[in-house]
């Protein structure tokens, strides 16, 4: 037998091992599709299942077919929320996939893993089907793959070490969860506005079945184990996964696929399983290639490789975080800033962006620190907002040091789907001042999003909501960062999710001298969210208590639809709600709220700090709720007593191919 004959016959045999039972006869196959069918519609019907109306998308647009399915980009009419709709040409295959996402996302919940919203039901369109489909998360980059072809010159090292250590901490994450993937690879791996999503299915184009099948294999064999190739009976195991992420580690750290100046054939494939490997890039840490070693046993566990990336990240951050040291004087001060801003630009920590690139500029809204503009961004045709600093009397003196203070929090803190990012710097031309360049969200702020939306919330999206704010604020807190001025117009909507923002300038503020303290609680902070202790008394420590507050306020507003005391906002009735709150007075329960959600809210809001839930007991009543999981740091704080191993890839599709980022 050939050597292409004998791996292509391994190959079948490593698909057959982690693909779905078949069914063998026609009655048998019709009694599965109909408990399937039964066990979705009930579901369905439970509201256990999101269920979206085909004839709401609109925009259908293919952006993948193969011999196993379909995959299309809609958007919901009269909204930019992009969805990836994934169909099956087989009906079992698609009921059984439906059941197995739900299976794992009640299990599963992490930034870096593609979302699973629901399910349609196509009746005509695109795909031609009247079948069941998934309704995913749209990643708008493409794969992997795509994204390191076409935009590895931009990215600085900051930039792959993030993509690194999210991919890590993913499969970490599932690893911990007892969840091998099996098939990583940079066609299954999706980005999503600079951060990695991953995904158990790739974007598959449509060959015949045997270049399908020989390209597959040579395509995916220099991320697959060795060891399953050479060892009968060998099963993928968590190790295997380790061998794929060394591989994609290397391709995020030179931009090119594994052996990419090499014919991908049989040759390849034999070099490989004996043992050739890429040359390691200058400035990668040993893990990299130990996580190729042939011998299972001597490759590093996921979890050791994402520690090793989180110190790598860190002590780059530190190294940032130093030259950020400034001295005493003022005008020392606002030199060393704006050399500081010019060396970053240059040695790209931060990405420069063309001021005469922010199109068509007009006002979004405008804080007590800054004019918040909303612009079209021509390098990608993005919205996008940009941030300029005002000389009030409160940051006169430090302009420029509190803009440097919010971005070294960006810079500080790795991409996160719960945060809105920092995009990098740009400078106005005339002015010369410095604008800080943001991601813009569509949903607007919080507190507008309630007050247009509210009546068609469910108290499912309401827990959503809540739910997605305590993610951001337990990411923060993780990363030593406190917010300190959380409250509705600080959070926004973007494609239904809620993200934190403006977490930087409020902690300047909170350094000043007992007057800018006074300065900021009248003028710039919201009494309402505002650690009671530090009304009256500004010299109060500010703990991660005190942002547990102001969320527990949040929460409360969402439950009910507006600012919280909204009929004391007047300067002469503020103090005496200032009185009020500190002597413990507090918003009423709206009818028909939940009773675990008030509780909570209520426990956030005790009058003593130390009374208060800390973010990961919030999170793990929201579990109770069936939002997320109990996580700390991306790993569990619960193991389940029915933990089992599931198969989270796709081994059933063709030739992977690239796919270009779509204009709307």
């Amino acid at each position: 037998m050939s050597f292409l004959k004998s791996l292509k016959l391994k190959f079948k045999k490593v698909i057959e091992k982690n693909s779905p039972n078949v069914i063998k006869t026609k009655d048998s196959n019709e009694n599965e599709i109909n408990d399937y069918n039964n066990w979705l519609e009930t579901s369905i019907n439970n509201e256990n299942i999101k269920y979206f109306e085909y004839s709401d998308f609109g925009n259908v647009r293919s952006i993948g077919r193969g011999t196993f399915g379909s995959v299309v980009r809609a958007n919901l009419k009269n909204t930019n929320e992009f969805y990836a709709l994934k169909s099956y040409n087989n009906e079992e295959e698609a009921l059984f996939k439906i059941i197995r996402e739900l299976e794992l996302h009640r299990k599963i919940s992490h930034e870096n893993i593609l979302q699973f919203y629901g399910v349609t039901k196509i009746e005509t369109g695109i795909i031609h089907m009247n079948k069941y489909v998934l309704v995913l998360e749209y990643a708008d980059s493409g794969t992997l793959d795509t994204y390191l072809n076409e935009h590895f010159n931009k990215l600085n090292w900051n930039d792959k070490h993030n993509l690194a250590l999210q991919l890590a901490n993913a499969v970490s994450y599932l690893h911990d969860y007892d969840i091998i993937h099996r098939d990583l690879h940079a066609n299954n791996i999706l980005v999503h506005q600079k951060s990695i999503k991953l995904a158990d299915f790739g974007l598959s184009k449509k060959t015949n079945k045997k270049s399908s099948n020989t390209l597959h294999i040579f395509g995916a064999i220099p991320y697959m184990d060795p060891k399953v190739f050479h060892t009968e009976d060998y099963e993928l195991n968590k190790k295997s996964d380790v061998y794929s992420v060394g591989m994609l580690l290397w391709q995020i750290s030179s931009g090119c696929r594994p052996f990419c100046t090499e014919g991908y054939n049989a040759k390849l494939g034999l070099a490989i399983i004996y043992g050739q490997r890429e040359a390691p890039i200058d400035g990668t840490p040993d893990e990299y290639s130990e996580c190729w070693n042939y011998e299972p046993e001597k490759r590093p566990d996921m979890q050791e490789v994402a520690a090793i990336l989180k110190k790598l990240k860190s002590s780059s951050d530190d190294m940032i975080l130093k030259s950020l040291k400034s001295s005493n004087k003022k005008d020392d001060d606002r030199n060393n800033a704006t050399k500081w801003i010019k060396e970053a630009l240059v040695n790209r920590i931060v990405n420069s962006i063309s001021y005469k690139e922010l199109k068509n500029p007009e006002s979004l809204d405008k804080g007590g620190f800054g004019h918040i503009m909303k612009a079209t961004w021509s390098k990608s045709n993005n919205y996008v907002v940009y941030k300029r600093l005002t000389n009030t009397i409160a940051v006169k003196h430090d302009i420029l040091n509190a803009f440097i203070h919010e971005l070294k929090i960006h810079l500080r803190l790795d991409y996160s789907d719960r945060i809105i990012r920092c995009l990098g710097i740009s400078q106005d031309d005339t002015t010369k001042e410095y604008l800080l360049v943001m991601q813009y969200a569509d949903g607007g702020n919080l507190k507008n999003y309630l007050k247009n939306n509210f009546k068609s919330l469910t108290w499912n999206n309401k827990k959503k909501l809540a739910y997605q704010i305590a993610d951001g604020l337990n990411y923060l807190h993780n990363e030593n960062v406190l917010h300190r001025d959380l409250h509705s117009k600080n959070i926004v909507i973007h494609e239904n999710n809620a993200k934190i923002t403006d977490f930087g300038i409020s902690k300047v503020q909170t350094n000043q001298n007992n007057q800018h303290s006074s300065v900021y609680m009248g003028n710039f902070g919201c009494i309402a969210y505002l650690e009671p202790k530090r009304i009256l008394d500004p010299k109060f420590p500010y703990t991660e208590s005190s942002d547990i507050y102001s969320f527990g306020v949040l929460m409360w507003e969402i439950s009910s639809g507006h600012s919280p005391f909204k009929d004391n906002v007047s300067n002469n009735e503020r103090y005496a709600l200032a009185i009020a709150i500190n002597s413990g007075v507090r918003e009423v329960t709206i009818p028909g709220t939940p009773r675990e959600y008030e509780e909570l809210y209520k426990n956030c809001w005790n009058k003593e700090p130390k009374e208060r839930p800390t973010i990961i007991k919030i999170l793990c009543e929201f579990s109770k709720m069936g939002f997320g999981v109990n996580v700390s740091k991306n790993k569990p704080l619960e193991e389940s007593t029915n933990k089992q191993t599931s198969d989270f890839s796709d081994l059933q599709t063709d030739l992977f191919i690239q796919t270009k980022k779509l204009q709307d």
